[in-house]
């Protein structure tokens, strides 16, 4: 969550795109690869082996960055970065509320390890369900409010 939400848009503003490309293509492979790494067979062995583990970091934080690079792309219309951030936040919210509401933990690798910190592996979940979800959001939100402000700005002007 904090590679997709926070590191890669901070990322991005300091290593920004030179042109808009295209922008549905950075959308959606950083859907398949967030959603791919939380399959739970690839989110298991990821867990159960350091080299998959780092491939997994590296992929989510590349996939995110080109999705946030995209956004900020100069040349990018307000209308078409609202689109985009809107599109991000439904994608994560969405995979966020199917951990909330799954009615069983869906990744072995959590089988022992919450209960460490007093939580079932299905409360463990559901933790991280409701952090995708909810404070993952706010990025998508700020953002989505500078665009907003500075596309209102640009039809005053």
């Amino acid at each position: 969550m904090l590679l997709f939400a926070v590191a890669a848009p901070l990322l991005a503003c300091a290593w920004p795109s030179r042109r808009a490309g295209v922008a549905m293509a950075g959308f959606a492979v950083s859907t398949v690869v967030l959603w791919g790494w939380h399959l739970p067979v690839a989110y298991d062995l990821a867990l159960s082996h350091v080299g998959v583990y780092w491939l997994m970091q590296i992929s989510l934080l590349g996939a995110a960055l080109w999705f946030w690079r995209e956004v900020f792309a100069p040349g990018r219309t307000p209308v078409e970065a609202l689109t985009l951030l809107i599109a991000g936040f439904a994608q994560m919210g969405l995979l966020g509320a199917i951990l909330t509401f799954a009615p069983e933990a869906l990744y072995a690798a959590h089988a022992v390890a919450p209960m460490d910190w007093g939580f079932s592996p299905l409360a463990d979940q559901q933790l991280g369900g409701i952090l995708m979800w909810v404070p993952a959001s706010l990025p998508y939100a700020v953002v989505a409010g500078a665009v907003a402000q500075r596309g209102w700005a640009a039809l005053r002007a």
